[in-house]
């Protein structure tokens, strides 16, 4: 499969059941329970919220054993779902999966009846959630674009994000007064004057060495991902123009 660029890619694959993954998943969070026990049994008092934490991983891996499920990405065609450890903020492959991401290309996909596609086009989060992360050297090159993020209209300003050095950078202290230049957030005239990050549809977050985004429309994401795909923390790189 190619990564296509400006369009939502027109392949549907399969999912598959795989019980090596189920074999390696009972394995590793058998593990980590019993580590857990042990480390509490052995040392007690304190060391008994140590093995708590220790136990999540393999309680939430242990679970995702029973749903062994993997799938070619429909975007790029590397393989979803083939991970070992699980954490609860983590998606589990299965038949009833949405917006689960591609680590490989970044694209989002549902996995709706057995078979996976990418997530339309027009599809907007109630807040900020498709993600990309870019090193903090390389975030000053980063192209917005020419289109409104919370919309995908013409846009008409642009948002100015805050200069901290940790923190929200799209939040209270970001200013709605420059131009449309690609080289700031863009918006239409109808959005982008809220003045909470959930409210403009967009999260620029950034911590030491890394600035993270974060959109609530995938029309916008996906066109931001693509136009900085070089710069992005992602494996695939190589694009061809839609057709």
């Amino acid at each position: 499969m190619t990564l296509t660029r400006g369009r939502r890619s027109p392949d549907l694959t399969r999912v598959s059941r795989n019980p090596s993954l189920l074999a390696k998943r009972l394995i590793a969070g058998s593990g980590f329970m019993a580590a857990s026990l042990g480390l509490g049994a052995a040392l007690g008092g304190f060391y008994w919220l140590l093995a708590g934490v220790v136990a999540i991983p393999g309680a939430f891996t242990l679970l995702a054993a029973w749903r062994p499920f993997t799938a070619p990405c429909p975007a790029c065609g590397a393989l979803l779902g083939d991970g070992l450890l699980h954490l609860p903020d983590e998606p589990v492959m299965g038949a009833d999966a949405v917006d689960l991401r591609c680590r490989a290309c970044g694209a989002y996909v549902d996995c709706l009846g057995g078979g996976v596609r990418e997530v339309p086009f027009n599809r907007c989060l109630d807040a900020p959630g498709y993600e990309v992360t870019f090193a903090l050297e390389h975030f000053a090159a980063v192209r917005w674009g020419a289109r409104c993020v919370a919309c995908g209209d013409d846009a008409t300003r642009a948002l100015r994000l805050a200069r901290f050095e940790v923190g929200v950078l799209s939040g209270f202290e970001a200013t709605l007064d420059g131009a449309p230049d690609g080289a700031h957030v863009p918006y239409c005239a109808k959005h982008g004057d809220a003045s909470d990050p959930a409210g403009r549809a967009v999260v620029v977050a950034r911590s030491p060495g890394r600035v993270e985004v974060q959109l609530s429309l995938y029309a916008a994401y996906r066109a931001f991902l693509d136009a900085n795909r070089a710069l992005a923390d992602v494996a695939v790189k190589a694009m061809r123009e839609a057709e």
